[in-house]
């Protein structure tokens, strides 16, 4: 008996396979498409095979099958699969009117169906990746759930994991204008200004800037839409999501060798269980907030949003520190204004009467630039009082500011360089910490607590970076 063809295998065992979960049928040209959705190469050009099956609804594409016979193995097939996704025709309309390809793919051995969710991933050297996740077989009715696509749909709350896998990795992927993968800073600011704009007025996210430069490219402008369709973020806010949100954007860095403000959650926690019980009367700020984790972690001790306050003079953490307040403490629309972080040099003058002083210092060179002579209006040029300049050495500057800015009776905690408590460039510094502040505590860290990113300076400069030895320094400010 002559071996049947490859698209009777498909019709007569295969589609029959997938009406028993409720799938359209042989019948149903429109949304089912066998052997009709060409396959392009890498190059862009047109390679004459089709795709086995593409199960659509209302023109969308929603679920490619590739089918094998038996003697065949899964992992071929999803291979293949895999390759037609990546190659999909998006710019054909007939076959993808938003410019999207379907999120989920089916292969099948002989009569046996396996089910994969083809999403986004940051891998472990912060390269974002696409991964197939084997789920449960889904039925019809509950794949269009997926897209929010069954009458009455109503958007979905997202818990922590369900924010990071089915929305950041999203987003993240939707910016990735370059397609390779690397995850800029550029990438980065982009996804954490769009959640801004979103949190501050849904209806207008669209004329703001980062959505406005995706002009042109209708297939990422319509997936953003399709993700605020399906997923509820106003009404998910809550303080789990602002975590995942923190440990996104720190996976993320973590290719780019940019994140010398990110901090460890492992440390902040630790210098807040060091620091004890913050007053809710207390105020506290970091001058060099970075992502603002240590903001976050005096909220978490029970410190109110007015209370505190983070400044950073790059954009990027600005925007970062911004939208985590703004998911941590749960702000929208006229609430974003309220989010107390300040793009600022944060050597200047921000008051004398802190609490409490916390952070991990970038040191001077980030904070000098052009305004080391308004600096110098607040701080100290000359702490041995000889005469002459003194020769700031990498954090002189950062740490003044730190005990400038404390309230007498109150605490400044802070992560430095182990170098800082025994170069003899930072005698002058030492002596001055000693003058005015109490040593509550030093606390040597472990090499290796700061990822690999940590900072893109050397160790000559005296900066961080992911070799160097780092220590905790915990002092009460007494006296003028």
């Amino acid at each position: 008996m002559p071996e049947r063809s490859e698209s009777s295998y498909i019709v007569h065992d295969i589609i029959p396979l997938f009406a028993k979960y409720g799938y359209p049928g042989t019948g149903d040209h429109e949304r089912v498409k066998i052997n009709d959705v060409p396959i392009y190469r890498p190059s862009g050009g047109r390679s004459g095979s089709t795709m086995d099956i593409v199960y659509y609804h209302d023109g969308e594409p929603l679920l490619l099958v590739e089918a094998k016979k038996k003697h065949h193995s899964h992992s071929k097939a999803l291979q293949e699969a895999e390759d037609y996704l990546r190659n999909f025709p998006i710019k054909d309309k007939s076959f993808a009117p938003s410019g999207r390809p379907p999120r989920y793919i089916a292969t099948t051995v002989g009569r046996e169906i396996k089910l994969y969710h083809h999403r986004f991933e940051i891998s472990e050297d912060g390269v974002l990746i696409q991964i197939s996740e084997p789920i449960d077989i889904l039925s019809f009715d509950e794949l269009l759930e997926k897209y929010g696509l069954i009458p009455g749909y109503k958007a979905r709350t997202l818990d922590a994991e369900l924010f990071r896998v089915d929305f950041l990795n999203e987003l993240l992927a939707i910016y990735n204008l370059s397609g390779d993968g690397r995850i800029t800073p550029e990438v980065i600011k982009n996804v954490a200004l769009h959640i801004l704009n979103y949190l501050e007025n849904q209806k207008t996210y669209e004329k703001r800037d980062p959505y406005t430069k995706l002009n042109g490219q209708l297939f990422r402008q319509e997936h953003i839409k399709d993700l605020h369709k399906r997923l509820d973020l106003i009404n998910s806010l809550c303080p789990e999501i602002a975590e995942q949100f923190r440990s996104f954007i720190l996976r993320s860095f973590q290719g780019t060798k940019q994140n010398h403000y990110l901090t460890e959650q492992c440390v902040i926690a630790f210098m807040f269980d060091l620091i004890g019980t913050v007053d809710s009367n207390w105020k506290v700020i970091d001058f060099e907030c970075g992502s603002g984790g240590f903001l976050v972690a005096a909220a978490n001790k029970g410190l109110p949003m007015e209370n505190m306050l983070g400044i950073d003079i790059d954009e990027l953490p600005c925007v970062v520190a911004t939208t985590y307040l703004a998911l941590y403490f749960a702000k929208t629309k006229k609430g974003i204004r309220q989010i107390p972080v300040k793009k600022g040099n944060g050597l200047f003058r921000w008051g004398e009467d802190w609490d409490l002083v916390v952070g991990n210092p970038a040191g001077n060179a980030k904070y000098q630039r052009e305004d080391i002579e308004d600096v110098l209006q607040n701080l100290e040029r000359d702490l041995d009082q000889n005469g002459r300049d003194d020769k700031f050495s990498e954090y002189n500057l950062s740490i003044q500011q730190a005990v400038r800015s404390c309230n007498v009776g109150g605490k400044i905690c802070l992560v430095l360089p182990e170098g800082f408590f025994s170069n003899s460039i930072d005698e002058l510094l030492r002596k001055y910490v000693a003058k005015h502040c109490k040593v509550l505590a030093i606390i040597s860290l472990s090499r290796g607590v700061f990822k690999k990113g940590t900072s893109t300076r050397s160790i000559k400069s005296g900066s961080q970076t992911a070799s160097m030895k780092m220590s905790i320094l915990y002092l009460e400010y007494f006296t003028r």
